[in-house]
């Protein structure tokens, strides 16, 4: 479809295999039209199942993108090939087989419409294969070939009933495919112009171009193929087809005549045939059909299994980070236990009552004595720890489990109580300071501290409160530090956006759009305010530039934007007044230059037009037929042939003709003057007929009230002339009128009269 879709190599993951995807351009798929036609196209093909037709595998519309998914020919299009030369031989073998992919289209009721040498690529094989049919059709569709006033097709590849916009069937195909025929002998389209009608009027009136007496031998093919009339070319491209493979396989015997030169042929010889491709191919350059392969192979085993090895060494080197978490999912428990041994047997098994007791008292005393120095022991790490600034989280927790372990061995200790207290206040305060510090983890370690100490404890509700107003700022303070953040970042793009002049627009990428989004986040932020007042600046500039330049439609667009930012400006009053009175001005020399250009193009056409002997000849016919009418009084009337009539067609050839334009003057005089001289005769009937044409064609003559005027004063009871004494149209003896209007000294005189005017010279 041209500039209408682009066609990417893409992968198809279901199949790993190359395809080309055609997509429709986002801009015509808002045009209903164009999407059916692109639908259209795919369902086309699908249908078509032959080896000269390019194969669809999907098509399907995603987010508003259209697309084709087709096989992928790598190979290049025969419109290359042919810029690059083509033996005569392979291009008949090319008309072959398209001739055989259209009759297999033919056949399934479809006409291609667009045959051209774009539209037919190359399978690595080097087997050809027609593609687009974008604008293919049904063979008894009634649709024309004109859209909305516009050609469907290319120009250069078109059959003359396809410019006509008449109904076209399986033939008009064929003419297409003989453009190309002549396309690959001669590397040229045989008719071409500056525009599509230009070309189409070549199509349908010029003859079939001959080929040089090197190209003789192919003349007959193109002849029949490009006929004008439909039925002169083959009946199908099947016919077509089957005939060019017998003469490239040297049986030339053909079913159809068409002139001399294939007489020559049908008595050529098998051997002659042959010379015939030699000869050719030695004027044009070798382009033979290579056919490519591609050799890929595997590369990722030598990416994956170096990767397996390098993660498996990395695991092994690093246990430490991944197996305790392993162990503890599979609920492994990595840790050693060790059963103390406290076998407390007499070996004897022997004692008696007093040992007991001894034993018993004496281990009493030693278990106090042992706690005692116990509780010494861990109070005196205490206080230790106890006086030290600044405990950390590791001290606190130890400076507690010593007091906890104190009350365990001696539940009323009171420098215990006392300690454990102060210690979680201590631990308390610590947390509060952590979260003036804004050290939210550090917090947490004190927290969970006086939690694993004390669940139900009271300072654990107040600490609850200040985390959960920590965590509020430090949401507000990150939320802050985005935002400025994300300011600065639009704050560039504005300034970038403002020096490249994009101030409003495009949508979403101005330094308005920009700014504005600044001031949704931050509506005080100075440096958008200010940037909005400087775009605001560039519009009242651009305004007035454009004025001076004397560009209103800039102006006028500058100053629409000033008045969508800010209505209220007081720059825009002035502004406005300044710009209408500009565009007064601007558009007034406009008028004048626009009618200059008129003038001068019309100047130009009437010299180009008086240049032909012939158009004098008519102009100084006619000039002489107004002569004669104006001399018989022919004046106005009839008036298809009065000297007014010749006159204005004179005009209508020439505008400025002055012979033209004073014999009208002469008329309008002649008619004043006649209408008088009736008045004088007291003829008020002959007044009044004289009178009724000057109004009639000249009504804007100053003359006309007063004629009226004299006409109404005449007798009435005068008795009417007879029809034999009214002034007859050749004999005013005593009219005061010229008697033939002026005559150049150019002028070519004829002795006859207007009626020697060739029908149709006045157009």
């Amino acid at each position: 479809m041209g500039g209408q879709a682009t066609v990417y190599l893409a992968i198809q993951k279901g199949f790993d295999r190359e395809i080309a995807l055609k997509v429709m351009s986002p801009a015509l798929a808002a045009d209903p039209s164009f999407g059916e036609r692109f639908i259209r196209e795919a369902k086309i093909v699908a249908k078509l199942r032959h080896p000269g037709i390019v194969t669809v595998f999907d098509v399907g519309e995603h987010d508003g993108f259209y697309y084709l998914a087709m096989e992928f020919l790598p190979e290049t299009d025969l419109r290359t090939r042919i810029t690059k030369g083509m033996k005569a031989k392979d291009a008949l073998w090319v008309i072959q087989k398209v001739a055989k992919a259209l009759h297999y289209a033919h056949s399934k009721g479809y006409i291609h419409r667009d045959v051209k040498s774009e539209n037919i690529l190359f399978r690595e094989d080097g087997e050809p294969v027609l593609t687009d049919f974008g604008i293919a059709k049904a063979s008894n569709s009634s649709t024309q070939m004109t859209q909305q006033g516009k050609l469907i097709g290319t120009p250069q590849y078109m059959s003359p009933e396809q410019c006509r916009g008449r109904k076209l069937d399986s033939r008009s195909d064929i003419y297409s495919l003989g453009i190309i025929l002549y396309e690959m002998l001669t590397q040229n389209v045989p008719f071409d112009g500056e525009d599509s009608v230009a070309v189409c009027l070549q199509h349908v009136t010029k003859p079939v171009p001959r080929l040089s007496a090197r190209q003789k031998h192919y003349q007959w093919l193109l002849d029949r193929m490009l006929a004008k009339k439909v039925t002169d070319r083959f009946d199908d491209a099947e016919k077509l087809s089957q005939e060019v493979e017998q003469f490239l396989a040297g049986d030339i015997t053909l079913s159809h005549q068409t002139s001399p030169s294939v007489d020559e042929i049908r008595a050529s010889r098998d051997d002659e045939h042959a010379a015939i491709f030699d000869d050719e191919d030695d004027m044009v350059a070798d382009n033979r059909m290579v056919n490519r392969s591609s050799d890929k192979k595997a590369v990722w085993p030598w990416i994956v299994i170096p990767l397996l090895g390098a993660v498996g060494t990395f695991g092994y080197f690093k246990q430490e980070l991944w197996l305790p978490k392993a162990q503890q999912l599979l609920g492994i428990d990595s840790r050693s236990q060790s059963i103390p041994n406290n076998d407390s047997n007499d070996p004897s098994g022997k004692g008696n009552s007093q040992q007991a007791d001894t034993r018993t008292t004496s281990s009493s005393n030693a278990e106090e004595e042992a706690r005692q120095k116990q509780i010494a022991q861990l109070l005196v790490e205490a206080d230790t720890l106890e006086p030290l600034p600044d405990l950390d989280p590791a001290q606190v927790r130890q400076l507690l489990q010593n007091y906890v372990r104190v009350l365990v061995l001696d539940e009323g200790n009171t420098k215990a109580i006392a300690g454990k207290a102060s210690t979680l206040q201590k631990a308390a305060n610590y947390a509060e300071s952590s979260l003036k510090d804004g050290n939210g983890d550090r917090f947490r370690q004190y927290y969970s501290i006086i939690e694993s100490i004390e669940p139900e404890h009271s300072l654990l509700p107040m600490l609850d409160k200040k985390f959960s107003a920590f965590q509020q700022n430090q949401q507000e303070q990150e939320k802050v530090a985005e935002n400025q953040e994300q300011i600065e970042s639009l704050l560039a793009q504005a300034n970038q956006a403002l020096t490249t002049n994009r101030l409003t627009s495009p949508k979403g990428e101005s330094a308005l759009d920009y700014y504005s989004k600044v001031l949704s986040i931050d509506p005080n932020n100075e440096s958008a305010i200010e940037g909005i007042a400087s775009i605001k600046n560039r519009y009242v500039k651009l305004a007035q530039q454009s004025m001076l330049s004397k560009n209103i439609e800039s102006a006028s667009s500058s100053i629409q934007k000033l008045r969508e930012l800010d209505a209220n400006d007081d720059r825009l009053a002035e502004l406005e007044q300044q710009y209408e009175s500009v565009k007064s001005k601007v558009l007034e020399e406009r008028k004048a230059a626009a009618a200059a250009a008129e003038k001068q193009r019309q100047e130009e056409k009437r010299k180009q037009l008086l240049a032909d002997p012939l158009t004098q000849l008519k102009i100084n016919s006619k000039l002489n037929a107004a002569s004669v009418a104006y001399s018989e009084d022919r004046l106005v009337e009839p008036k298809n042939d009065s000297a007014l009539a010749k006159y204005q067609e004179v005009l209508d050839i020439d505008y400025a003709n002055k012979r033209a334009q004073e014999g009208i003057k002469l008329v309008e005089s002649k008619l004043v003057d006649l209408t008088k001289k009736s008045i004088q005769e007291g003829n008020k009937v002959a007044a009044n007929n004289w009178l009724s044409q000057l109004t009639s064609y000249f009504k804007n003559n100053s003359n006309i009230p007063v004629l009226k005027q004299q006409i109404n004063e005449l007798d009435v009871t005068l008795e009417p002339a007879k029809p034999e004494e009214l002034p007859e149209n050749n004999n005013l003896e005593n009219a005061d009128v010229p008697t033939s209007p002026p005559d150049d000294s150019g002028a070519i005189e004829t002795s006859d009269n207007s009626q020697q005017e060739d029908d149709g010279t006045n157009q």
